[in-house]
């Protein structure tokens, strides 16, 4: 318990029990510099800090996104370069980033060891309270733009990585949508402007505006410090007075965020989305969306109220308002979300690939499908199933690799940051969910649907078109002004800007001094426990199924996972069992129209989800198997409910229905639509990967390039292909759902036995028996080498490659390694020199390997980059300490905490790939043992990788086009 006596340079505002959170809270605020404190006193040894500033953007410049990255550039206390890549390296983090919002920018860090905690928390408080950017300007230059000219007759080009990451996001419709609606409705605040930068724009910040926003905001007297967990807070709080806020005297900072008058009447936005001139959209294309600004965020009941109103309108399974544009045919897909995440948070409807013309009666079907929810009465059901499912997801609190503590602290930024009595509000979502259930007779939702949505004249009807060659005739003209720029220029100017240009390079290329370095806090190889973490599987058969229990503490939860080989599933069909996945819950069954099925699930379990993947066998060469998983999770009391709900989805679900068919395709279609340009860091490190490895190839047809190419044909040529398509989906179901295919993977703390024999017996025998053609595919890998083309104006560049040689076998080293390469190697050649804005690799136990960028300028420069790879490993020489770090950095990544049903899917995995414990153990002996010489040893592993010499590029049509290093191109989204 925290001894506020202790606290002497605080003052106590505020105390409060949260049980939510199982701990206490508590509000300071420091005495002599103003700053916001709030603490959260709990027994979670994954203990969270950050410090936050309110930071409203005043132009389009970025300066807000532009400092989140400098900041982290060295600081006077930790002065190397990159304190934060050093941090990574060498820390038992389990969070450690930095995130700009529309209002404000937010320096979180994890850790579960006390003295690791301690240590990031001091370099973060250095890195925002005296960054090195009053005296290195390559720091702005570097991460914000510049210009960039290699000699006298080169080309002038801008630079930088905000600058490039930005050409990324203002490359997605979906991304430009949403800034355009943000800036429509709130149109007199900051919130007009793009706090992230807008490419157009970011070149006209000045290093005097950089700087002087610093000054402005960067102050204690606008900070909202958090602290979370199982944490010494006597001891860190008297460091932060001691070594930073004492430092500070309390000032006035203008930073609050006006609020944005109502509007008298709608508006209407219209504009254009760049998509390439080889983009063939048939007519459709247009994104229509209809937006409102729905009260404050300060009211937790009230924005709580309207993320369950927009499920129940939306977003289930079958929702109504969505369900009446679908049926409408206004457009393939709708969208919908609340932001609450600014002071006035903004309710909005987008419908997306809608053909022209259809504008109006996108409003008129949509206010008339309110006007019915809101007159005749809401599905009163529906909205208990809605709370209910919030109510699951509160109590079970599972973020996924996202620490708890840190999704707290960012809630509670949502009322803190508008209203200094309101800190701890978001810390109960139980009390007003309870508040709801009470309400929903009453009609209470319904009266939100007209005060909101229908009523409210603040709303905006914001539409965007697509343009073709838009971003091709921007680049151009950009490319005339800076050469325009450059006639301008005597031979003094040009060699200024060569001269600046190299000192730049010089800079990024110049390491640290081991005298910086030094100053950063680093662990200890023997604070590391050299335990690898066991699995808990216990072998049973229960119900005559073949079962692998997980004993783990769940607070009462049963998590179920039906995993289901796949290995005999006729090649064929493999993209119809994917497609199972988004038929399954969004079709009717036999009892049930999908809706009410969403109803159902939401009113009785916590939920049942259908996947598809694949996994290694560690003890066979090149062996994998994929399956169909159904993963449910309830209460123990609920089993009969989830297990009844389960097999009425398997085996009911109609699967002819011809309408609802081509609805979820044209759905899915447009989802990937979005999905892949946006991720083109994954699907191009995949595609390479299926030209060099079967287990990858078989990802790629069941989930790639090639399962969208397959959905596209599918929505192409709906009518001529539906028979067979409805034909090979009850083949495909038939193949999978068998009872020889079954093994069932159980997490929780009960007796299983006595509760699902009788559940698991039944389900066994409804299972699938009839003959099936059963042919384990043969995959067959081809070298392709492919670019892709789209409307971006950055690229994402993969290669990919078997390590594997005589005596090449994989080892614990290779995870060093890719830390390595990660915070080293393509961190400094791709995003730091390059200029891109992320760079990822990976090595697997089945022996292959990949190099890929993100958001990146370049294409083939990134290319000579991987290709020189095994030159930098032959040829690897740190210090000791900097391969502590880079040991201590990979331990890091395999210790992250997890909750209980996250603890059981590892161990599950680890049976099903016949991975061990001891071979747990041997791989994190390896990593705690590696030396430089056994990273040097690594080379051969690397020159077999880059000796498949493939590649594969997702980017812009015209670099694509340009470049001399594929075999195929095509357009992508044709």
């Amino acid at each position: 318990m925290l001894n506020i006596s202790e606290l002497k340079g605080y003052v106590l505002k505020e105390r409060k029990k949260i049980e939510e959170l199982h701990g206490e809270g508590y509000v300071l605020e420091h005495k002599r510099s103003g700053a916001r404190v709030l603490l959260i006193d709990n027994d979670d040894t994954n203990k969270v800090f950050s410090i936050a500033f309110r930071t409203p953007p005043a132009d389009d410049t970025g300066v807000a996104h532009i400092l989140e990255h400098s900041v982290l550039c060295g600081s006077a206390k930790f002065p190397s370069k990159d304190p934060f890549v050093e941090l990574a390296k060498g820390s038992l983090n389990t969070f450690l980033n930095a995130m700009t919002y529309p209002d404000k920018t937010v320096y979180p860090i994890a850790s579960c060891n006390d003295q690791d905690y301690h240590n990031l928390m001091h370099v973060y408080l250095d890195a925002v309270f005296y960054p090195n950017i009053y005296q290195r300007d390559e720091i702005l230059k570097q991460e914000g733009w510049h210009y960039e000219l290699d000699s006298a007759d080169g080309e002038l080009k801008f630079n930088g990585v905000v600058y490039n990451e930005m050409k990324g996001v203002f490359s997605s419709a979906d991304d430009l949508l949403q800034r355009k609606i943000q800036a429509a409705l709130l149109k007199d605040t900051p919130y007009f402007y793009e706090s992230g930068g807008d490419p157009d724009v970011i070149p006209e910040l000045t290093r005097e505006g950089f700087l002087n926003f610093h000054r402005k905001y960067y102050h204690s007297s606008n900070s909202y410090i958090y602290l979370y967990g199982n944490v010494d807070f006597a001891r860190e709080l008297a460091f932060i007075d001691e070594e930073y806020l004492s430092h500070f005297e309390r000032k006035e900072v203008h930073s609050e965020i006006a609020l944005q008058e109502p509007f008298a009447a709608p508006v209407t936005v219209k504009d254009t989305y760049p998509v390439s001139e080889d983009d063939d959209d048939g007519g459709e294309g247009i994104y229509l969306s209809y937006n409102a600004v729905t009260g404050r965020s300060c009211d937790n009941e009230e924005m709580l109220a309207l993320q369950i109103l927009e499920y129940v309108l939306f977003s289930m399974p079958g929702a109504p308002v969505r369900k009446a544009l679908i049926d409408a045919g206004i457009g393939k897909d709708v969208d919908s979300y609340l932001d609450a995440g600014i002071q006035q948070p903004v309710f909005s409807v987008i419908v997306k690939n809608v053909q022209q013309g259809k504008e109006e009666q996108f409003k008129a079907v949509m206010e008339k499908a309110l006007a019915e929810q809101a007159e005749n009465g809401m599905n009163k059901k529906a909205i208990y199933s809605a709370i209910n499912n919030f109510e699951f997801k509160y109590r079970e609190a599972n973020f996924g690799r996202y620490p708890k503590g840190l999704i707290y602290g960012l809630n509670f930024l949502n009322t803190w940051l508008y209203d200094d009595s309101r800190a701890m509000d978001l810390g109960d979502t139980l009390t007003p969910l309870a508040n709801l259930k009470k309400k929903v007779e009453s009609g209470y939702f319904e009266e939100l649907v007209k005060k909101y949505l229908l009523n409210n004249t603040h709303k905006a009807f914001v539409n965007l078109y697509p343009e073709k060659g838009k971003n091709e005739r921007a680049d151009a003209e950009l490319k005339r002004q800076l050469a325009h720029i450059k006639g301008t220029l005597d031979k003094k100017q040009l060699y200024y800007l060569t001269e600046q240009t190299r000192k730049l390079k010089e800079f990024q290329e110049t390491p640290s001094t081991q005298e910086e370095l030094m100053k950063i806090p680093l662990l200890k190889l023997s604070d590391i426990t050299r335990e690898a973490l066991p699995y808990r599987n216990k072998e049973m058969n229960i119900g005559g199924i073949p079962t692998v229990i997980h004993d783990y503490r769940t607070n009462g939860i049963v998590y179920l996972d039906f995993s289901f080989d796949s290995t005999e599933l006729p090649k064929e069909l493999i993209p119809y069992a994917t497609l199972l996945v988004e038929l399954y819950r969004y079709v009717d069954t036999e009892h049930y129209s999908y809706n009410d099925l969403a109803t159902e699930i939401n009113l009785k379990i916590g939920g049942i989800a259908f996947q598809t993947g694949i996994y290694p066998l560690v003890w066979k060469k090149d062996g994998f198997r994929p399956y169909f998983s159904i993963r449910m999770k309830c209460l123990g009391e609920q089993v009969a409910d989830g297990m009844e709900l389960m097999e009425e989805i398997l085996f009911t679900s109609k699967l002819q229905d011809e309408k609802r068919l081509k609805e979820i395709i044209s759905e899915l279609r447009t989802k990937m639509d979005t999905r892949i340009p946006a991720s083109g860091h994954v699907y191009a490190a995949n595609r390479a990967l299926s030209y060099v490895d079967p287990m990858m190839k078989y990802k790629e047809i069941a989930e790639g390039i090639d399962f969208y190419d397959f959905v596209k044909n599918l929505d192409n040529h709906f009518e001529e292909k539906k028979e067979i398509l409805m034909e090979n989906l009850v083949h495909a179901a038939q193949c999978i759902f068998r009872k020889e295919n079954l093994i069932l993977g159980l997490t929780g703390e009960f007796n299983f036995k006595d509760l699902l024999e009788g559940h698991l017996s039944r389900f066994g025998n409804r299972l699938y028996v009839m003959p099936c053609v059963k042919a384990a595919p043969k995959m067959e890998m081809q070298k392709l080498n492919e670019g892709f083309r789209t409307s971006s104006k950055v690229q994402y560049v993969a290669t990919a490659g078997r390590f594997e040689r005589e005596g090449q076998d994989y080892t614990g080293a290779l995870r060093v390694l890719k830390t390595i390469f990660s915070y080293d190697y393509l961190w400094v050649n791709i995003r730091v020199t390059g200029g891109a804005y992320g760079c990822m690799c990976g090595f697997s136990r089945n022996g292959y390997g990949y190099l890929v960028s993100y958001r990146d300028p370049h294409l083939t420069a990134t290319m000579d980059v991987y290709k020189n790879a095994a030159d930098y490993v032959r040829n690897f020489d740190v210090s000791d300490r900097d391969m502590t770090k880079y040991i201590i950095g990979t331990i890091s990544t395999m210790d992250q905490p997890l909750e209980p049903s996250a603890l059981g899917d590892r161990s599950f995995m680890g049976y099903l790939t016949g991975t061990t414990p001891a071979m747990l153990q041997k791989e994190r002996e390896q990593v705690l043992n590696t030396t430089q010489e056994g990273i040097r040893a690594l080379a051969p592993y690397m020159e077999a990788l880059m000796e498949a010499d493939t590649v594969c590029a997702i980017g812009n049509d015209k670099k694509i086009r340009e470049a001399d290093i594929f075999e195929n191109t095509r357009m992508l989204m044709q």
